[in-house]
C-alpha cells in the first residue's frame, strides 16, 4: 500500500510542481503525519527535495546543494563578487547583509571597508564580522533555520522593520530569462523581501552558475534591483533582459 501511495504522491508533485504537505494530504486522503513520513522516505531515496512546508521533484540541475559543499564551490568567483561589491559600497554607512556563501565572502571583504552599521540575519557572516573591530553589527533575532546559520521568522521580520539601510545585499538561488529572481526557502524569501523594502539601493549577488537555475518562490522581479553583480557576463538573452529592466550589471574581475 505504501508503494502505491508513494507513486501517487510522486505523480501529484510531477504534475503540480512544488506542492504543500497540506495539499498532498488532502488530495491523497491521508493524514499529514503519514505524508511527512512518505516524503522523508522519498527524499532519502533522492526522488524528492523538501522545502519549508512542501516538496518538489529532485532535478539534477536544480538540486539544493548543502552548505558545506556550497562553501567550497566557486570560491574564487564569490571572492571576486565580494571585491566588486566593496568598491560600490565603501562610501555607504549602513548595509543589510543576506545569507549564503557569497554573502559570507562579502563579510570577509568588509575587513577592508570603512566603518559601517551592518544588519544581518546571517550568523555565519556575523561571526566573521565580529573579528573586524571597525563595524557595528546588529544580528536580527528569530529562529535558526538550516546549517548556514540563517535566522528567520516573525521576530526577524519585525526587527527589520525597525531599521532602514543605505544598501541591501541580496543572494538568491537563481534567475530566469523573464527576470524572476527565485529561491527555495519560503521563510528566507520573506526576510529578503523585508530587507529590500527597508533599503535605498538593492544589489543582487549571483555567481554565474545561478543563471537558468530555478526556485519555488519568487523573491522579486529583477527590475526591483539597481545592480546585479556576477563573476561572468550572462548570455545575450539575459543581457537583453537586464538592459530592458534598467539593471546595472557589474562583472567582477577575475582573481
Amino acid at each position: 500500500m505504501s508503494k502505491l501511495r508513494h507513486q501517487q504522491l510522486l505523480d501529484l508533485v510531477k504534475n503540480n510542481g512544488y506542492t504543500s504537505i497540506e495539499t498532498l494530504a488532502e488530495q491523497l486522503g491521508y493524514s499529514q503525519p503519514t505524508i511527512r513520513r512518505d516524503i522523508k522516505k522519498l527524499c532519502d531515496d533522492n526522488l524528492l527535495q523538501r522545502f519549508h512546508g512542501g516538496v518538489s521533484l529532485l532535478h539534477v540541475d536544480d538540486v539544493r546543494l548543502g552548505y558545506k559543499f556550497k562553501s567550497s564551490h566557486m570560491v574564487q568567483e564569490k571572492k571576486s563578487i565580494a571585491e566588486a561589491i566593496l568598491e560600490k559600497i565603501n562610501h555607504v554607512e549602513s548595509i543589510f547583509l543576506d545569507t549564503g556563501t557569497t554573502c559570507d565572502q562579502v563579510a570577509h571583504s568588509l575587513v577592508h571597508a570603512s566603518p559601517k552599521q551592518i544588519l544581518t540575519h546571517n550568523l555565519s557572516a556575523a561571526l566573521i564580522l565580529a573579528k573586524q573591530d571597525q563595524h557595528m553589527v546588529v544580528v536580527m533575532g528569530g529562529v535558526i533555520r538550516g546549517n548556514d546559520g540563517a535566522v528567520t521568522g516573525d521576530e526577524t521580520y519585525r526587527q527589520i522593520k525597525a531599521y532602514f539601510a543605505d544598501v541591501a545585499l541580496i543572494a538568491a538561488s537563481g534567475i530566469d530569462v523573464t527576470g524572476r529572481v527565485l529561491d527555495f526557502d519560503i521563510e528566507k524569501v520573506e526576510v529578503k523581501k523585508s530587507m529590500m523594502k527597508a533599503s535605498t539601493t538593492k544589489f543582487l549577488l549571483l555567481s554565474s552558475d545561478k543563471f537558468k537555475k530555478t526556485g519555488v518562490k519568487i523573491v522579486a522581479q529583477i527590475a526591483d534591483f539597481d545592480y546585479l553583480v556576477t563573476d561572468k557576463e550572462p548570455n545575450a538573452e539575459y543581457m537583453d533582459m537586464l538592459k530592458k529592466n534598467n539593471v546595472c550589471v557589474i562583472i567582477a574581475a577575475s582573481s
